[in-house]
């Protein structure tokens, strides 16, 4: 009989990453550089460590077709390493979670999947420390009949203070301004209505605690999209001087090796925001770009 698989730092911070998201190999690879143990060298090796955690019953493999007919593989947890993580008295999450993705929500999972593992890098590059996270799905804010889950939510520490970011990755698949429930003035209303809403608790208890503050941050497919949801954050904004939401396109906030803390998001006045400001009381030295509170096409971000 084979000898339990004995699994190495790195083999835990890989699995701890899964469960936060289904990755490629060459999305495991870039978020190796922040793991324990040190970084994979290549995808060669990624790959053939995610092959023997496969075989000792660690992780799933599913097969991705790429471009050209080829095929690759994506990877997700299995219920043991869940529990290897966990603890074997954890309840389990909907058995989706471990399961294959359907085609319609693949490119959606691997496009956040580039975020989550370009937000976890930059955080590891830059010494921010990650101290909370809910993957996509797993926080559900709710009050009266507003109700709305981020894709994902990430808590950022640095210098005493806490930054929490609500990631909405915006592939311009959904209705911007109607009533449907996947609609984003519906996630704005949403969302507006809880920060109000843990606002009022903080404030009856006396504000003697940090205040519960957390901003949305939009991340979409084009300039346009992104002054277009910005436009009905102005238009939905329940305290016009709060800065709830912000957006930036997908292809900026990757290529932005130190993404959390430049200026790369507008907020709904059309200033430039970073999700996390060290500095609050300094501006960033950037034109403001105007804002229409009506939906109608834009000049692109500079």
């Amino acid at each position: 009989m084979c000898d339990p698989m004995q699994l190495t730092p790195r083999d835990l911070a890989l699995l701890q990453f899964l469960d936060r998201t289904p990755v490629t190999v060459s999305q495991i690879l870039k978020a190796s550089v922040a793991f324990e143990g040190g970084p994979f060298r290549d995808e060669r090796r990624a790959r053939e460590r995610l092959q023997a955690l496969s075989r000792g019953s660690f992780v799933h493999s599913y097969s991705l077709g790429v471009t050209g007919g080829g095929l690759a593989n994506y990877y997700k947890l299995t219920v043991e390493a869940y529990r290897v993580l966990h603890g074997s008295e954890a309840a389990l999450p909907h058995r989706s979670f471990f399961a294959e993705l359907s085609p319609s929500r693949l490119l959606h999972t691997l496009s956040l999947a580039d975020l989550i593992v370009h937000t976890y890098t930059t955080a590891h590059a830059w010494r921010l420390r990650i101290t909370g996270f809910h993957r996509e799905n797993e926080l559900v804010l709710e009050t009266g009949t507003h109700r709305v889950s981020p894709d994902c939510h990430v808590q950022l520490s640095t210098a005493g203070r806490t930054y929490n970011v609500l990631f909405e990755l915006d592939r311009s698949t959904e209705p911007l301004d109607s009533t449907a429930t996947s609609s984003i003035r519906t996630k704005i209303l949403a969302y507006e209505a809880y920060q109000n809403y843990v606002w009022g608790i903080w404030k009856r208890g006396g504000g003697r605690e940090q205040r519960p503050y957390f901003r949305v941050a939009f991340v979409t497919t084009t300039a346009d999209r992104a002054h277009h949801i910005l436009g009905l954050a102005q238009d939905c904004a329940r305290n016009r001087d709060r800065k709830l939401c912000y957006a930036t396109t997908i292809d900026q906030f990757l290529a932005e090796p130190d993404a959390l803390r430049s200026p790369l998001f507008l907020d709904h006045y059309g200033n430039w925001q970073a999700l996390v400001n060290e500095h609050p009381s300094a501006r960033f030295i950037r034109s403001p770009v105007r804002i229409n509170p009506r939906v109608q096409p834009v000049l692109p971000l500079d």
